[in-house]
Parts: C-alpha cells; structure tokens; sequence
C-alpha cells in the first residue's frame, strides 16, 4: 500500500495517525467497491447511505448539520431527505425547543436497511480479516476499540 507522506514514520505520533488515515481511506474504498460490486444497497446512492447513518449517529440532527457532514448545498439535502422521507426511511419532525427547526430520525424501515447495510459491509471486512491470524484479528480489534472513542466527535450543541 502506497503510503500517504511519503516517509516511513513508523513509531511516532504522526506515522500512527498516517497508518490509521491510509487503513480507514482503504476500508472505505473496499466496503464501498464490495457493496457495488454485489448489489447497491436497498437503491440507495452512497450520500443516502451516509445521510441515515449520520442520522442514526445523531438522533437529534437537523438538516444544516446533515448538509455540513455531506458536504452538500442545503437544497441538495432537502432533495436528499425528500426521496428518504419518501421511501419511509426517515422522518422530520418539529425541534421540541424551536418549531422552525426541523429534527431528522430514522424510522424503523430506515434502521432495518442501514442494518442490513451495515451487515453486509461487516461480511466485506470479515472476508479480509480471515486470512490473519488469531492473535493478529485480536490485536486489530483491540486497537479499533482503542481508536473509536479518539475519533468520534463529540455532539455539538445548537448555537
């Protein structure tokens, strides 16, 4: 694998974070090139896919919060969340605290499909990491539990 600085850093601060950066661009390009390649799941393009996991991430999101995480216009997104809430995958509702405001959640057809989504990329990966070893796949795990709390942002409040 092609490293991303270039340099072997092996050790220090900044070749972890180039090893973690290349593992997760490379996990990503084999679960998404998998899930074509065997069916496109339920129909979804990858930005709805992305948009009911960021919703099922952050129950309580809005839809500027969904543009801001997809990179999208906001009309984008309303178009995005129209084809979603459509097909019964996600609801909006009023925010209990501003009524202007709009609150984004997953029905139960939406966490079935991601669920089923989220199934079939597990497989992709499992495939993979059949050929380690044991002692090897353990280590991984470890170090996948050791990472997600360092890189799951925080909830941002409303301001």
């Amino acid at each position: 694998m092609q490293q991303l600085s270039g340099v072997n850093r092996r050790g220090t601060l900044a070749g972890c974070a180039g090893a973690v950066v290349e593992t997760g661009l490379a996990v990503s390009r084999l679960v998404r090139a998998e899930l074509r390649r065997r069916h496109r799941p339920g129909g979804l393009t990858l930005p709805e896919l992305r948009a009911l996991a960021f919703v099922n991430a952050d129950p309580a999101c809005n839809p500027s919060q969904l543009a801001e995480y997809l990179m999208l216009t906001r009309p984008a997104v309303t178009r995005l969340l129209d084809g979603l809430v459509r097909r019964q995958l996600v609801s909006r509702r009023p925010d209990p605290g501003d009524r202007r405001r709009l609150r984004l959640a997953l029905t139960r057809a939406g966490r079935a499909h991601l669920d089923s989504v989220y199934a079939s990329a597990r497989s992709v990966v499992a495939e993979r990491l059949g050929a380690l070893p044991a002692a090897d796949r353990n280590a991984v795990e470890r170090a996948m539990r050791l990472l997600l709390p360092v890189v799951t942002p925080r909830r941002r409040e409303d301001g």
